[in-house]
């Protein structure tokens, strides 16, 4: 395995190099019955010094790192643990070796401490690793807060094997391992605002319209009843009228609209944690409740859609996509102006049944949300920490 590495030597090794190459000049010029002992010394520290070259040069040769798990994921509030197994495949070993991790500060390893400036979590640990010898280290963590925590550094510092000093091996290339940790739900006051409007394919208990394609029973004609619904077969074999009964269905999509900047535009909204939370807890009611929705974010994506967004589904599956696709928003990134996001759905997308705006909002924002109105989408603000129904004269109500 490859790794950056240097050795920082004490100040006790060049003395005795130094002690040994005069020894052996002064075994040039001292009594024979005394040469072959000093000239043994000599010859015995310059062994110690090739040794600890060597050891140097090639502790790492057959050293390897691996994590059992390359992505482990947690809800926010969790706790896990990282495991890491080193094992030197090689006959040099590492004696009181300390083991150096760092990762973002998503989480928060147990027994480890955090660095606010640099936003990451550090981690020490002293071992033992003999020659032929593979070790398994569990390294616990607490999850702080909804994000992606990855592998930033791992190193090793290991004592040279006459004591001369340390050798200090940083890991070159980047390990894939990560924890992704999803948000905390929020309740949302006033979600019943939003239920079904048009026809579609969402089943539902009470609704006006019909699914056509869900036929349930008949019934007994009665008058008003469409022509188109009269099941002849059932009709003839009753010898009357008989008309067909379909499950009851309804358009009730959603559609999450989310600017992420302020009110100043220059930075992410203050707020945008909880709301992010919130938006977590309408995605699991509209999972619950077999609704579908979709998602656009606006933050920078080099798709052919330029900014974060979700197509529309449904089901768990479409949830554990959505909650790992909130959970590895980087607000710190480039954000699309919310007026070109709000461009393109008009323009592009199927109208939804609601529209959720969550974000801050000005005035001519406000009017292509008139506009999505219009096409015949019903608008609801999550303003602080409730939903509120549509946009009206430049305000939102």
């Amino acid at each position: 395995m490859m790794f950056n590495k240097y050795a920082q030597e004490t100040k006790t090794f060049p003395v005795f190099i130094l002690v040994g190459t005069v020894l052996l000049f002064a075994g040039l010029f001292i009594e024979f019955q005394y040469m072959y002992m000093l000239v043994f010394v000599s010859i015995l520290l310059v062994i110690f010094f090739g040794l600890s070259i060597f050891y140097e040069k090639h502790v790492d040769d057959y050293l390897t790192f691996s994590f059992s798990k390359p992505t482990v994921r947690h809800y926010q509030g969790q706790e896990g643990y990282i495991e890491l197994t080193i094992e030197q495949k090689g006959i040099l070993p590492l004696l009181n070796a300390k083991l150096i991790i760092e990762m973002d500060d998503v989480i928060e390893f147990v027994g480890g401490k955090t660095i606010p400036r640099r936003y990451i979590t550090n981690y020490e640990k002293q071992f033992n690793l003999m020659f032929w010898e593979r070790r398994t280290f569990q390294i616990p963590y607490e999850t702080n807060k909804r994000g992606v925590a990855k592998v930033h550094n791992i190193q090793l510092v290991v004592p040279n094997i006459f004591g001369f000093g340390n050798i200090f091996m940083k890991r070159e290339k980047r390990f894939n391992q990560e924890v992704v940790v999803y948000p905390s739900k929020t309740v949302v006051p006033n979600i019943n605002l939003m239920s079904p409007i048009n026809m579609g394919h969402h089943r539902a208990k009470h609704s006006l319209f019909d699914e056509h394609t869900l036929p349930v029973g008949t019934r007994e004609y009665e008058p008003g009843d469409a022509f188109n619904k009269i099941h002849w077969k059932a009709s003839a074999k009753e010898g009357a009228l008989q008309t067909k009964v379909f499950e009851k269905s309804s358009q009730i999509s959603w559609c999450f609209l989310v600017n992420v900047r302020s009110e100043s535009g220059l930075t992410a909204a203050e707020n945008i944690e909880i709301m992010l939370e919130q938006i977590t807890y309408m995605m699991h009611y509209a999972t619950e409740h077999q609704i579908p929705y979709r998602i656009f974010i606006n933050i920078s994506s080099i798709s052919h859609i330029p900014f974060i967004h979700q197509l529309e589904g449904e089901g768990h599956v479409h949830y554990r996509q959505s909650l790992e696709l909130i959970a590895r928003l980087k607000l710190l990134t480039f954000t699309t102006p919310y007026e070109k996001l709000l461009h393109f759905v008009l323009k592009h997308e199927t109208t939804p049944a609601y529209i959720i705006h969550v974000g801050s909002l000005n005035e001519k924002q406000m009017y292509y949300l008139k506009l999505l109105e219009r096409k015949g989408s019903k608008l609801t603000v999550l303003n602080g920490e409730r939903l509120s129904n549509g946009v009206h004269e430049g305000k939102v109500v």
